[in-house]
């Protein structure tokens, strides 16, 4: 039971990672008024004028990651394993999506579909973590022999 619960909670967890980063950063985030602007405005441009590097840590990506963990609270009376996974899965989002953008190198050979979506197109490769959801709806950019 406790294995379903947490593989559930990667699926869900990736899922959530990719509708936010496609739907509202990409998507509601091109309107310069939109409170999700700030992704492609200021992260995406960052990135691009530094060989990918941006080290700065998005104090708006951290409250995201708050919200989304309280708002997902109740489920621990219920499912427990599955509160705790989702809730490190955003954790672990912001730890390695920072460290990424701090070490260019790790990022090109270990998270190439995360480089990719910066430096080669940002309309794929939406997942940071596990590209888990991009390979199931063919948005994953391929890789190529220079991605190690």
């Amino acid at each position: 039971m406790i294995i379903t619960e947490v593989l559930f909670a990667i699926l869900y967890a990736n899922l959530l990672e990719y509708a936010i980063h496609r739907y509202l950063f990409h998507g509601l985030g091109k309107d310069s008024s939109s409170m999700f602007a700030f992704h492609l405005r200021e992260h995406h441009i960052i990135s691009i004028q530094n060989g990918f590097v941006d080290k700065r840590v998005s104090k708006k990506e951290l409250i995201g990651i708050v919200v989304a963990i309280i708002l997902h609270s109740p489920i621990i009376y219920i499912y427990p394993a599955f509160f705790y996974s989702i809730s490190a899965y955003g954790i672990m989002f912001v730890v390695i999506h920072n460290l990424l953008h701090s070490h260019p190198k790790i990022a090109k050979r270990f998270f190439w579909w995360h480089w990719n979506h910066h430096m080669r197109n940002q309309n794929k490769s939406w997942a940071v973590v596990i590209p888990i959801t991009d390979v199931l709806t063919g948005t994953l950019q391929e890789k190529t022999k220079n991605d190690c």
